[in-house]
This record gives C-alpha cells, sequence and structure tokens, in this order.
C-alpha cells in the first residue's frame, strides 16, 4: 500500500479520541468533525493528518480548513481564533478619517 493509499484510509471515518492516541502515539494530529463532551475533552474525530511534526501534520492535509483542530496527541488542543464581525464591532475598528 503506497502512502497516498495509506492516508486514505485512516482518514476515512470517526475515531474515539484514546483509539486516535493508540494509533498516533506522541504525534501531532489534524481533526475534522470533532466531537467534545461537556468537559470540553475530544470524544471522537475524523484524522486528516498526524505526524512529530506539526508542520508535516499540517502539510498532509493540503488546504487548511478553518474547522481544522490541531491538537498533541496527549496535549491541548491548538485553535484558530474565530472573529465574528458584528455591526457594534465595526463601527468600533472602523477607522476614524
Amino acid at each position: 500500500m503506497n502512502a497516498a493509499e495509506e492516508l486514505t484510509s485512516e482518514i476515512s471515518g470517526l475515531s474515539m479520541w484514546a483509539e486516535i492516541c493508540e494509533r498516533c502515539p506522541n504525534e501531532w494530529v489534524c481533526l475534522l468533525d470533532v466531537v467534545t463532551a461537556a468537559d470540553g475533552s475530544i470524544r471522537s474525530a475524523r484524522v486528516i493528518g498526524h505526524d512529530r511534526s506539526m508542520k508535516q501534520a499540517l502539510m498532509q492535509n493540503g488546504a487548511f480548513s478553518p474547522d481544522t483542530v490541531v491538537v498533541h496527541t496527549w496535549g491541548r488542543p491548538l485553535r484558530s481564533p474565530r472573529i465574528e464581525m458584528t455591526d457594534e464591532i465595526r463601527d468600533i475598528v472602523r477607522p476614524r478619517r
């Protein structure tokens, strides 16, 4: 099996967090469709990339989605912040003339 087929077989469906940690020990994983518990911990997700290097893990999934969560298999998730612009915020941020 070549690397592309191997990666495709790994990203096919949702996996429980314990399974992800078992398959990718001590690695960075890029996750989509993350299901979290009430305390914020990850219950299950779909793995779209993994590697010991965060850069390599991110390069595996090609086009980066804003919904992607990057987490180390024994660490905390790194999430990119989302900014929702409302009219009130837009008025505050708008440059003065």
